[in-house]
């Protein structure tokens, strides 16, 4: 296995929370400043197994919940040599959502915590983990058509939010309130995420050439 030498951050939420906006914001600013920078979205549907979780997502194909977090766990897996690479020479590696993610979701499922980290032991851990908060409410305004399965299920949704809220206080995550303007949650994600890239000579670099977008919600 590759030495690791690079960054892994994790940008998380509940859906419609901004979360691949913002990966994707977060990968230009670092591209600025010369750094080499991956962005990955899980599930990752391009799989054969991530072609399995869109049909269940879509209502198509019925599991037991167990499976379907398993899914979620193997599909990172799939493409976890990928991910290491990149580490391994010191790349930058954004993750629209990723372990954490999982464990949100599965335990609003009413799975214990313990298994859901277990089945996904051994992944590059995360050096930081970033929650974009938003209540349902905002969820549902931002997409109200052709919602998937979790998304049109408000009660779990609702839990997923609250245990997001929970683990991130047990863990450390950084929450942000991701019903600000995507300008002003980009410079909250900057903040958090700047300090883990590197020497004092780039993080001075970083935070200099950070600038307010023009950019809104993809």
């Amino acid at each position: 296995m590759l030495g690791r030498r690079g960054k892994l951050v994790a940008i998380e939420g509940i859906d419609q929370a901004g979360k691949r906006t913002q990966a994707n914001l977060l990968a230009a600013q670092i591209r600025k400043t010369g750094k080499h920078v991956s962005v990955w979205s899980f599930p990752d549907y391009s799989t054969p197994l991530g072609k399995q979780l869109r049909a269940y997502l879509d209502g198509k194909l019925r599991l037991d919940v167990h499976a379907v977090h398993l899914l979620y766990a193997a599909n990172k897996w799939e493409v976890a040599p990928e991910i290491l690479h990149s580490l391994g020479r010191g790349d930058v590696v954004i993750v629209n959502r990723y372990s954490p993610s999982n464990i949100a979701y599965g335990v609003a499922h009413g799975l214990p915590n313990s298994w859901l980290v277990s089945i996904e032991e051994g992944l590059p851990r995360p050096d930081r983990v970033v929650v974009l908060d938003i209540p349902l409410g905002v969820s549902v305004g931002r997409k109200r058509k052709r919602r998937d399965v979790h998304e049109g299920n408000l009660p779990y949704l609702r839990r997923v939010r609250m245990e997001y809220r929970h683990l991130a206080k047990r863990f450390a995550w950084q929450i942000i309130d991701g019903t600000q303007s995507p300008e002003r949650v980009q410079r909250e994600v900057w903040l958090s995420v700047a300090s883990l890239l590197r020497s004092r000579a780039d993080l001075f670099r970083l935070r200099a050439s950070w600038l307010p977008p023009r950019s809104l919600y993809m």
